[in-house]
């Protein structure tokens, strides 16, 4: 549940490239939930330099009595031609697509950091701070992608999981980052706070303020 008294947005995902707000090499990608009565909860924000869309609404028939449920949300940012396109995909199925007159540029990646969960640093014109807009949510799957999905793509792996490569191999090759979160747990909490990436890549996250019972080795995916 959305519990508006206690913060007015959450963070799904939050991605940064170090650089400054103000430099042309600045790049952002985000995905939080706004508490707001109206419209969908879901906000976009994909930013390089410049060019992009700040906190942009995409969904429709979605509020944040939906999110109560289980659910899967694929979100793809791409662009076609000179036009920016966001779609928004929920249980595999395409639920709304957004379009800006002109595209993009493309994120400088050399230095890359994200956090799932809360801010990993504040966002341009704001006083908030890393850390902030908490989620609170279970989450069973998280997978980033370093190329847009196709609707066949999303609409056949919505509901399983999918398997890693490396960066050489050809073999689901533009997985970047895939945690699935329900590994063994071992009761140490040195151990169960690392999350474990499957997308071939290892790039484990750390969960930071991780306690015991957080984990579970249920899933909602058919595995």
């Amino acid at each position: 549940a959305f519990t508006t008294g206690s913060t007015a947005k959450e963070v799904v995902f939050d991605m940064w490239n170090t650089n400054s707000s103000a430099s042309s090499d600045y790049g952002r990608i985000t995905i939080e939930l706004t508490g707001a009565s109206v419209g969908s909860p879901f906000r976009i924000t994909a930013q390089s330099g410049t060019s992009g869309i700040f906190q942009q609404a995409i969904g429709n028939d979605l509020t944040t009595s939906t999110l109560e449920d289980f659910k899967h949300y694929a979100v793809v940012f791409e662009n076609s031609g000179s036009t920016f396109v966001t779609k928004l995909y929920v249980d595999g199925k395409l639920n709304d697509t957004n379009y800006r007159v002109g595209a993009v540029n493309e994120i400088n990646s050399k230095n890359l950091a994200a956090r799932i969960g809360s801010l990993i640093s504040s966002p341009s014109g704001s006083t908030a701070e890393a850390g902030w807009g908490k989620m609170s949510a279970s989450l069973d799957e998280f997978r980033f992608w370093k190329a847009s999905r196709n609707p066949q793509e999303i609409s056949q792996h919505w509901f399983t999981q999918v398997y890693g490569g490396t960066n050489s191999d050809v073999s689901n090759s533009t997985l970047g980052v895939y945690y699935k979160f329900n590994e063994g747990i071992v009761g140490s909490a040195s151990v169960d706070s690392v999350i474990l990436d499957y997308s071939g890549r290892v790039t484990n996250g750390a969960w930071t303020g991780y306690s015991a019972g957080s984990r579970t080795t249920d899933s909602a995916i058919i595995i």
